[in-house]
């Protein structure tokens, strides 16, 4: 990782190789040392990138965080492949704005002066076969597979994902995790995790994934019971591998975000981690989350963890992290309010109950 100066108040940094959230606390302090709060701007330079895993997403939206909320705005550029189509899918595109090359980024950030040619050439970004890519397949529209019969259909056919940019409240990350012993790799604990994902959840809170399982792409229905009524919604599988998965919700959900479920060694154990990184949705949500919305997803994720213990015949405790990144509250959000799961649900109740006093 290297970084240049164009002018006072604009840098770039150039990623190589592997992009990760391991590079996160260089990328930040490189970031942090621009001058010029309130013109800054500091652009990515990905033209000698290879690959990305699903821990860069939540790295970008926290370094987006932070430039905006330090006067400075991020922008990216030589992006190619299916790391554009992945940022692109999960509208990170929409506040890190993304250029061809490097003099339309410098131009947009406001610099008129000579750039030097850059003689190194682009990398070539990896590639893997069609069955072995974690990403999902660039998608405008969700669409969900056939339920079964108890399942109900509502908030997902038609919508679009959002990611936490495009969610209105708090910006949180909260943090899920256990220890598992080291004889279980990481591997065996997340497809245990997958296996058993509907299973290890509380029984207000129904999963419904199609035949083929956590897959990248698949759509995955959700019928929750809470203290507001039902809520039916959905989430789709951004990124699948074989030691972490991510959720991306779709508009309308109770939070704007994703969530990530990944086991990795740590200190002479196998460490679980579910990672959330979302803001609610719209202010119905956020006003419910601060009176007991987060209480209540705590809990949700809480049972998944120690259902999984249960399972294994382990004894252990959940370790629970929650951070507020922002504050702020997303006013241009303030309209998500008309694609709300939790009204339009109960707004459904009616006819549901209709349909089960007639069998139809």
């Amino acid at each position: 990782m290297k970084a240049a100066d164009y002018g006072r108040d604009i840098r770039t940094i150039t990623l190589v190789g592997d992009i990760s959230a391991a590079m996160e606390e260089e990328l930040g302090g490189l970031a942090a040392d621009v001058p010029g709060k309130g013109r800054g701007s500091v652009i990515l330079d990905f033209h000698s990138a290879t690959s990305m895993d699903n821990t860069a997403l939540s790295m970008l939206v926290r370094l987006h965080n932070t430039a905006r909320h330090n006067g400075k705005r991020l922008f990216a550029f030589g992006l190619k492949g299916r790391m554009l189509e992945t940022i692109r899918m999960a509208r990170l595109d929409e506040g890190i704005l993304c250029f061809n090359d490097i003099n339309a980024a410098l131009k947009h950030a406001g610099y008129s002066g000579e750039v030097p040619q850059d003689p190194v050439k682009p990398a070539q970004e990896s590639t893997v076969s069609p069955a072995d890519d974690p990403w999902a397949e660039p998608v405008s529209w969700l669409s969900v597979k056939p339920m079964p019969k108890e399942a109900v259909n509502l908030n997902v056919n038609g919508r679009r994902v959002a990611g936490p940019m495009q969610g209105f409240g708090q910006l949180w990350q909260k943090t899920y995790r256990i220890s598992l012993p080291a004889r279980i790799s990481p591997e065996q604990a997340v497809s245990m995790l997958k296996e058993n994902f509907t299973k290890f959840q509380p029984p207000a809170n129904r999963f419904y994934p199609p035949p083929e399982g956590i897959r990248p792409s698949e759509v995955i229905l959700i019928n929750a019971d809470t203290p507001g009524g039902l809520v039916v919604t959905g989430v789709m599988v951004l990124y699948a591998g074989p030691r972490s998965f991510t959720f991306i919700t779709p508009q309308g959900h109770p939070e704007a975000g994703w969530v990530t479920f990944s086991s990795f060694k740590e200190g002479g154990s196998t460490t679980v981690q579910i990672q959330g990184l979302a803001r609610a949705g719209d202010p119905v949500y956020e006003l419910a989350f601060r009176i007991l919305g987060s209480k209540l997803q705590q809990g949700i994720w809480t049972h998944v963890l120690q259902s999984m213990l249960k399972h294994m015949g382990i004894d252990g405790q959940v370790q629970v992290t929650p951070v507020r990144l922002d504050t702020h509250l997303q006013w241009n959000r303030l309209f998500n309010v008309f694609l709300n799961a939790q009204i339009l649900s109960l707004l459904y109740t009616p006819a549901l109950i209709w349909r089960k006093l007639f069998n139809r």
